[in-house]
């Protein structure tokens, strides 16, 4: 018998976070009578489990999708202003289900989305104390000084806290200079406010890794199911 906490990441309710702010919310309710817990044992073929009214059905098959989001399209399942998502980037064969992003990257910015109803996938994934790598490719103007990439390298200050170290790589520079960095961490638009913080802003960023699972050649805008390589990879430690 699954957790309540279990139950409601594996029907894609969303990583165990959403799910815990839906349980304080008084959103969620077992057998008519409003959820205080995250502990309770859910009998699935018996127990009625709801969130917003909605029966809550467990979920047999548990999808990834890799994604290549575009500028402009926000990371989310919905968005109150109308702005386009990532859920609508998802393939009509999927749109029944439950799907969620793992993570956030902000509209500005391009690159590798993670999209599944795997609410354990999700949370083995984004939790800081497993401090998976995230790589991204950034477009500055004028080329990094030696000093520059040492900060960033070493940490710089934002909110009054060092970030962790990174690595930083050139990878090209054809109409600008384009680099690599990977993180361990995952503050709200952080790499573009580490490069303000160094006196070099960038122009443009696209992520390409989220641990284990790469972008490659995806074209933008488009999805693509993992493969069991890829998922087991990304289950790994």
């Amino acid at each position: 018998m699954p957790s309540l906490i279990k139950f409601l990441t594996g029907a894609g309710h969303g990583s165990r976070r959403v799910c815990f702010q839906l349980i304080a919310q008084g959103k969620v309710t077992v057998n008519g009578i409003p959820a205080t817990g995250t502990t309770l044992e859910i009998y699935e073929q018996k127990d009625v489990v709801m969130v917003d009214g909605q029966r809550v059905e467990a979920v047999e098959t548990h999808v990834y999708l890799k994604i290549n989001k575009p500028l402009g399209v926000v990371s989310a399942v919905s968005d109150s202003r109308g702005q386009p998502t990532v859920s609508d980037l998802v393939p009509k064969a999927y749109s029944h289900l439950r799907l969620f992003p793992v993570g956030r990257l902000d509209k500005d910015s391009t690159g590798l989305i993670l999209m599944t109803n795997d609410g354990d996938l999700a949370y083995h994934l984004t939790h800081p104390r497993y401090e998976f790598e995230k790589e991204y490719h950034f477009l500055v103007d004028d080329e990094l000084t030696a000093a520059q990439i040492a900060s960033l390298q070493k940490g710089v200050i934002i909110d009054e806290q060092v970030t962790v170290p990174a690595k930083v790589i050139k990878v090209y520079g054809t109409k600008g200079h384009w680099y690599s960095i990977t993180l361990r961490e995952g503050r709200k638009r952080q790499v573009r406010r580490m490069l303000v913080t160094v006196g070099n802003p960038l122009r443009s960023l696209r992520r390409v890794r989220v641990h284990t699972l790469l972008l490659k050649d995806l074209p933008m805008g488009e999805a693509k199911a993992l493969t069991q390589k890829e998922l087991d990879e990304l289950r790994t430690d």
